[in-house]
């Protein structure tokens, strides 16, 4: 049977989830000259900005067990290059690193810190913006500046943002007055098409002395809010996109120990047919917190699989509910119980969605 199994996985492939960020070991420095120190120091610096979206984590460069690489950065880089631009004017040099995943990963787990998988959840954002020019949706168009400022601040922490398109659609759905009274029952109602797990949503406003911004983070039921105001606009972003960050990390981020493994068995229906077990098995194993997925029994649509973690199953299940390709079963049926397999020791029920 796992001969039968790693064949399948093979032919089949990792089944996606969420949106894959591929560049989160990738780091970009400004540097005044090429040579050794140039990269010594570029690399420190590019390490600790890998760090901080893997791990989720902001303050990881302090952690004990990563000082010392951080001096030795060089040794994690797996390629580099130089970039020249030209901005007004006035050149400027950087240099773009690519470090090792595995290594990265390893330092964080000797370290006893987090490791966040490259799939992610979304977040949509949609925000109004007041300046001499009145209130309006902040669009990429009209507010270039606004828009960078988000993509570089979520790029920092890893985090995917999309904003909606703005098209008639949407603007029959949500008004820029709805926006700004946080109507944000609204909100979750025009953001429905989008299909993003997480919003962020309220007023950015424009002063003589900086900016104001009152945000809300929109997450299933959860609803929490944010208002500050800086002298810059980066600034003023930021605290938005690094609440968001911040909490999906706790979600998501595994801290991998051989110590800390767990294992549970659950119950899977709807599985139609050997395709479906396959895709089943692939699926949970490409799941960040689960290490192994094995089948201890199939009959008919149900199967029970032992899952081996590495944290317990409620960072599994924050998984599954952000994949939706398996979802709880409330009523599971009982052809399983010849397994013979204590009730017991099953820890849970779902339902094979059989996504395409």
């Amino acid at each position: 049977m796992k001969n039968i199994v790693i064949l399948l996985l093979l032919l089949f492939g990792v089944a996606a989830r969420a949106e894959v960020v591929n560049t989160l070991y990738d780091a970009r420095v400004e540097v005044e000259q090429r040579g050794d120190q140039a990269l010594k120091r570029a690399a420190a610096q590019g390490l600790a900005d890998v760090l901080v979206r893997v791990s989720g984590r902001t303050d990881v460069a302090r952690a004990q067990g990563v000082q010392p690489a951080l001096r030795n950065a060089q040794g994690l880089v797996r390629q580099y290059r130089y970039e020249a631009e030209t901005d007004e004017g006035v050149e400027r040099l950087f240099l773009e690193l690519n470090f090792s995943e595995s290594e990265v990963n390893r330092l964080l787990s000797q370290a006893g810190l987090p490791v966040w998988d490259k799939n992610r959840p979304r977040t949509l954002i949609w925000l109004v913006i007041d300046d001499v020019n009145g209130r309006r949706f902040v669009n990429e168009s009209d507010n270039p500046d606004v828009v960078e400022a988000l993509r570089k601040a979520a790029s920092h922490r890893g985090v995917p943002v999309v904003f909606p398109v703005l098209d008639i659609d949407d603007k029959l759905q949500l008004t820029t007055g709805q926006i700004w009274g946080m109507d944000l029952q609204a909100v979750r109602a025009a953001s429905e098409r989008y299909r993003a797990p997480h919003i962020l949503t309220g007023r950015l406003t424009r002063l003589s002395s900086g900016w104001i911004t009152n945000l809300v983070h929109l997450s299933n039921r959860d609803e929490n809010v944010l208002d500050s105001q800086s002298a810059t606009l980066a600034a003023a972003l930021e605290p938005g996109i690094n609440q968001i960050a911040d909490e999906l990390a706790r979600k998501f981020a595994v801290v991998r120990s051989e110590q800390r493994e767990l294992s549970a068995n659950i119950v899977v229906s709807g599985v139609d047919d050997f395709r479906d077990y396959a895709r089943i098995v692939t699926y949970l194993e490409s799941v960040a917190v689960i290490e192994h997925a094995n089948p201890v029994w199939v009959s008919g649509s149900q199967m029970v699989v032992l899952l081996h973690l590495q944290g317990d199953m409620d960072k599994a299940r924050q998984f599954f509910l952000l994949d939706k390709k398996i979802l709880e079963d409330d009523n599971p049926g009982i052809a399983f119980a010849e397994s013979q397999i204590p009730m017991e020791q099953v820890h849970s029920y779902y339902r094979w969605q059989n996504p395409q």
